[in-house]
Order: structure tokens, then C-alpha cells, then sequence
């Protein structure tokens, strides 16, 4: 015969099972498949890179004629062949470093209205599930946007 006190026990061990089930899966980090990140000055880009982790690349673009004006205003502008193309060899460890920044929990969003002419950014990013986060930012950026790009810019990984 099971106690009242035992079934009071079982239940609660049940509920806590079920629970750390389902707080585990919202917890999950969310697999990057690229990430592309622009900084420009005056609309023309100064420096763009896409890190695609399912390719295993990172494509760096450094704007040395800026100062000239003219394109590329978009990154989509960017010649193919003016990018310099790096092999990534540990996919994990570098996901571990950009999840580090927790970008999914960046605002859309970062504006400085107190300053007229600075640096502008855009990142965007795919995740595996096929989900996508934009973020821009004029003269303000998130905590950890510097170790982010830190981390995308270093071609040792």
C-alpha cells in the first residue's frame, strides 16, 4: 500500500522532471549558419565580413579607398573577388566564441542621437533553424559588439 506522503514525493519528483525538460529546451542556444557584419562610415563601407560556418569560410572585405567615396554602400555591392577569403578550422570553438556575445538577446536596434557623424553597423544573422536577426546600430552598440567582431575578424580560427 503507497502512502499518502510517497505519492506526495513521486508527484513532486515528476514535476520537477518535467520541468528541467522543459526549461532545457529553452535554454538551447540557437546553431549559427552565417553571420555578416558591416561598419560604415557616411554610407560607404569601411569593412564587411560573412562567417558561414556550414562552409567553414570567412570572407573579409577591408574598404582602403574610402576616403574616395562611391560604392559599395551595401554589402551586396561588394565585388566577390575584392573579399579575402579565409578557411575556418574549428567551427565549434569559434561558435563558442560568438555565442559568448549572446546576440540573440541584443536589441534590434542602437542609436546614439547625441552624436551627428560617426560609425553605423549592421549585422545580421542566419541561424540554422532558418531564422534571422537583423541589428543596426549608429554611434551605439550592445556590451560585447567589440569581442564579437574581434572574434569574426581573427583568421587564426
Amino acid at each position: 500500500m503507497i502512502r499518502k506522503g510517497d505519492r506526495m514525493k513521486k508527484c513532486r519528483y515528476i514535476f520537477m522532471i518535467v520541468g528541467v525538460i522543459l526549461l532545457s529546451g529553452c535554454t538551447k542556444r540557437e546553431e549559427i549558419k552565417e553571420i555578416s557584419y558591416t561598419t560604415s562610415g557616411f554610407g560607404i563601407i569601411l569593412k564587411a565580413i560573412t562567417v558561414n560556418t556550414e562552409e567553414r569560410t570567412k570572407k573579409i572585405f577591408i574598404n582602403d579607398d574610402y576616403t574616395k567615396g562611391g560604392a559599395p554602400r551595401e554589402m551586396s555591392e561588394i565585388p566577390e573577388k575584392e573579399f579575402d577569403v579565409y578557411d575556418i578550422n574549428d567551427v565549434e570553438t569559434l561558435m563558442k566564441e560568438m555565442n559568448k556575445a549572446n546576440i540573440l538577446h541584443w536589441k534590434d536596434r542602437y542609436d546614439n542621437k547625441n552624436i551627428m557623424d560617426g560609425e553605423q553597423w549592421s549585422l545580421t544573422v542566419t541561424y540554422k533553424e532558418g531564422k534571422t536577426k537583423s541589428i543596426y546600430g549608429s554611434n551605439d552598440k550592445p556590451r560585447k559588439l567589440d569581442e564579437l567582431i574581434r572574434v569574426l575578424f581573427d583568421t587564426e580560427k
